[in-house]
């Protein structure tokens, strides 16, 4: 009788997944045909191509001497929204072999065009992808479901709670705003949301929370020290730097929530390790827990370093492309170019390595704590 009772569970279990799955995989094709037949809801005009002529016209010379084809497009297609829907146009479209530009165009393609609501315009912008970035998330929130299970909708949820709190916080950002202190409220509210959210009410998490904010506070404490002591940084290199009033918040704000992801996934990592350490065998000494998380944190640490190199070091390739292509030296671009880049990586590394101690410490003091209060009431 027991296993024809396990067996009966273990078909509700799986019929319930696969009810599920069965929900989602609907919800997943309507939300892919809404937003493939969605222009409606556009005020830039859009047309779908019915027809792509493509010819080569000759070559052009760069400034280095080097030789790319270049091709001449024409275009005609169905206008899908605004006054003018139903309306065949007409238009001509250049590129090059590189694309650095403008692009290729394909019969089929769904591009957006140059004018307005009323006016189609004389030329395209650019293609209309965002059925293509619906389908990229629907296989990434599949994806979870099936390997992480809850875990994996809870992240899901996490990552929306997460952007809205992006928004709210850019939103009220205004002109006198201070951005500072903005980007302080929203690095508790991520770290609270996102590790309570996936980890639950426990004291591991509570540990990871405060280990995450020690670490983002003293990181933030030496990098304010060294740059009073030392020159200040070159802030000209930074992006839009003529509509910014105050660069030096605007590089804190960036230290500040750049490095959380990484210092919290160190935190979360030794506190997870160190709590179920602590569960298994409540007689464990200080001593041995450190030895652990210094482990732990050992098989971390350089990981996640080179994965902020990564990071950082991926934005810095077109740039450093562009400028190598026309000559200028790759210790030049570093030296002139990168030094905000190099900067902020430095401390978020000084982050991850601070955040092993930290946590090993505030989790080994809540868990031992935890144990004698409950040999006491015991």
């Amino acid at each position: 009788m027991k296993l024809i009772a396990k067996k009966i569970k273990e078909y509700i279990k799986k019929s319930k997944r696969a009810k599920l799955y069965g929900i989602f995989g609907m919800i997943y094709l309507i939300m892919v045909i809404f937003v493939m037949n969605d222009a409606w809801l556009y005020q830039t005009p859009i047309a779908k191509l019915t027809k792509v002529e493509t010819s080569k016209v000759g070559e052009n010379k760069s400034t280095r001497g080097t030789h790319e084809i270049k091709y001449k497009q024409k275009i005609r297609g169905v206008v899908l929204n605004g006054k003018n829907k139903g309306e065949v146009v007409d238009f001509s479209n250049e590129y090059t072999d590189t694309g650095m530009l403008k692009q290729k165009y394909h019969k089929g393609d769904k591009v957006l065009l140059s004018g307005s609501y009323s006016n189609v315009g004389s030329g395209i912008q650019g293609k209309k992808r965002d059925a293509e970035l619906v389908i990229l998330l629907g296989l990434l929130i599949f994806i979870l479901m099936t390997i992480a299970g809850k875990k994996g909708i809870l992240t899901i949820v996490t990552v929306g709670i997460n952007i809205i709190i992006f928004a709210i916080g850019f939103l009220s950002s205004s002109d006198e705003a201070d951005v500072v202190a903005i980007c302080n409220k929203m690095v508790i509210f991520f770290a609270v949301f996102t590790l309570v959210g996936l980890n639950g009410i426990h004291r591991k998490t509570w540990a990871a929370l405060v280990s995450t904010l020690l670490v983002l506070a003293m990181i933030m404490g030496v990098f304010d020290v060294v740059i009073r002591h030392v020159d200040e940084l070159d802030y000209s290199t930074m992006e839009y730097l003529g509509s910014i009033d105050t660069p030096d918040k605007i590089f804190h704000a960036e230290i500040l929530l750049s490095g959380l992801g990484a210092i919290m996934d160190v935190a979360v990592a030794i506190a997870a390790a160190l709590s179920e350490l602590v569960t298994k065998k409540p007689e464990v000494t200080f001593r041995e827990l450190f030895r652990s998380g210094r482990e732990i944190g050992y098989d971390i640490m350089g990981t996640m370093i080179n994965v902020l190199l990564f990071v950082f070091g991926c934005g810095l390739i077109p740039m450093c492309l562009i400028r190598m292509n026309n000559s200028v030296r790759l210790m030049t671009i570093i030296r002139l170019h990168i030094p905000c880049e190099l900067c902020r990586f430095f401390v978020e590394s000084i982050g991850i390595v601070l955040a092993i101690p930290v946590s090993i410490l505030i989790t080994s003091v809540m868990m031992k704590l935890t144990v004698r209060k409950v040999k006491k009431t015991c």
